[in-house]
């Protein structure tokens, strides 16, 4: 498509190419990242606490939430209903 700005100038326009995002590959990477864990170690750092502080607030240590950052230790329901609760997101996010 070509656009005329004044009688001097003219700018040509490419066309638009759309991309299902589900085939990206930026995509498909931080699709692969998404795990309870991965969730819970975002919503920590988007709440600007470090494992420490939010063992704190769970009444549990700093290595059990890293075990639970790091897959080691599942996310129980009872402990994604706080963290949903503590983050104001739903808590399917982290099971």
């Amino acid at each position: 498509m070509n656009k005329e700005i004044d009688s001097h100038m003219h700018i040509e326009e490419e066309p638009t190419i759309m991309m299902d995002v589900q085939r990206m590959a930026w995509y498909k990477e931080s699709k692969a990242e998404e795990t309870p864990g991965g969730n819970l170690r975002f919503y920590r750092r988007l709440a600007h606490m470090n494992q420490t502080e939010l063992g704190s607030k769970l009444g549990i240590s700093k290595q059990f939430v890293s075990n639970m950052e790091n897959g080691i230790k599942p996310i129980s329901r009872a402990m994604a209903l706080k963290l949903g609760s503590l983050f104001d997101v739903p808590a399917g996010r982290f099971i």
